[in-house]
């Protein structure tokens, strides 16, 4: 971590009115601070360290003697600690005079994705008189933020996943017209072979799934179990990737169609309700930074399960809304969730996040639609890719 990211940290910080943050780690357990302290995998990590940033001043390592120079890449003062003993000293020694800090934990786990510190950490803390804060904010202030360059390769990501459907449906369409055998694993690889031709990067194979098989969110096919397809059934798309970088950041889409030339009613009006929930979540936002309004994500998750459960399919409406979108597919900033979860983290300029209202119907069918969107440093709300207006007829 340079000195400008730390620079960075105490700015938020001081903006947050914290005292510091205190990232702690014990045998991989924390991989929100091993990501933002840049720990190189596969480095023997076997004992407690702590890494305090403070608000104003010099950051102070505590590691363990067997592994003192496991933080040496990072800026700041090392204590070496070998006993438990010595290693409250060393904290008592770092956090005097400070009366807060932040650290990977969230009250009452209300925001599970950000609690990895275990409840006798946060107390040991708590002994030494200091306030214990969640991360939260600071990590969605930190982690969760794009760049001008993530931004500009991230249209590429959209346009190469709008397109991939496109040329799926197009793959379904001949095989069958053809009377070409076709599964849910052909359309997976299909999808897979062409985002990897193009050099981007996906970390599990994308969903296909027929008739019954949408209706579960996380279906996925694969070379042993999947299903045959025919003309007439209902088809979900869900693909993900991103440009292979470092610092590349995900695009995640879900489209539907209909393996025939007119879709019938029953799909129709679920898929409208659907795009009603996803619309207004995504109006909300819009809203709300357009008057220059602070919005959270279990409000936009609100907004788009009110309109469902308005329509009477609550009760099949069965994830969050969205997730936050970073390096990681499901990222740090703030998720789209009142229903899994209670995330009341702000939703941020320059973040980008999901929005993927569903309902499933078990036994018969599910329909998801699934959109990025990204929130640019002026406030503008756009989702990065094309929006789906209707139910593909795959054989029109």
């Amino acid at each position: 971590m340079s000195n400008i990211k730390i620079n960075k940290i105490q700015q938020i910080l001081i903006k947050l009115e914290l005292d510091g943050w205190l990232m702690y780690d014990f045998r991989g357990n924390n991989n929100l601070a091993l990501n933002i302290l840049k720990i190189p995998k596969g480095k023997i990590s076997s004992r407690r360290f702590f890494y305090l940033i403070p608000a104003k001043g010099t950051p102070v390592k505590i590691v363990n003697g067997i592994e003192a120079n496991n933080l040496d890449h990072l800026p700041g003062k090392k204590l070496i600690y070998t006993s438990h003993n010595s290693l409250s000293k060393c904290l008592i020694k770092a956090l005097t005079g400070h009366k807060s800090v932040a650290m990977e934990y969230s009250p009452k786990n209300s925001i599970p994705y950000v609690s990895k510190i275990d409840a006798g950490s946060i107390e040991l803390i708590r002994s030494f008189g200091v306030k214990v804060f969640s991360s939260s904010e600071l990590i969605s202030r930190f982690d969760s933020i794009w760049s001008r360059t993530q931004f500009n390769d991230n249209k590429l990501v959209s346009k190469a996943l709008t397109d991939t459907v496109a040329k799926a449906f197009k793959f379904c369409k001949n095989r069958l017209l053809n009377g070409k055998s076709l599964t849910e694993y052909d359309i997976q690889q299909f999808i897979n072979s062409r985002l990897q031709k193009a050099n981007f990067i996906t970390n599990h194979p994308a969903i296909a799934a027929i008739n019954s098989n949408s209706a579960n969110p996380h279906y996925a096919p694969t070379q042993k179990v999947n299903r045959k397809i025919k003309k007439g059934d209902f088809l979900l798309l869900d693909l993900w990737a991103k440009v292979d970088k470092p610092n590349g950041v995900w695009g995640d889409i879900t489209w539907v169609g209909y393996l025939g030339e007119t879709v019938p009613r029953r799909y129709a009006n679920i898929f409208n309700i659907v795009a009603e929930a996803r619309d207004a979540a995504f109006n909300l936002v819009n809203d709300r930074f357009t008057h220059g309004r602070e919005i959270t994500g279990y409000e936009v998750d609100d907004a788009a399960r009110n309109v469902i459960k308005k329509a009477g399919y609550g009760d099949y409406f069965i994830h969050r809304t969205g997730h936050s979108i970073t390096t990681e597919g499901h990222g740090s900033g703030a998720h789209m969730d009142n229903y899994e979860t209670h995330d009341d983290r702000l939703i941020l300029p320059s973040t980008s996040f999901s929005i993927e209202p569903g309902i499933y119907l078990p036994g018969k069918f599910g329909i998801r639609s699934e959109i990025d969107v990204f929130i640019r440093s002026n406030g503008k709300v756009i989702a990065t890719g094309e929006v789906q207006k209707e139910i593909i007829a795959v054989l029109k």
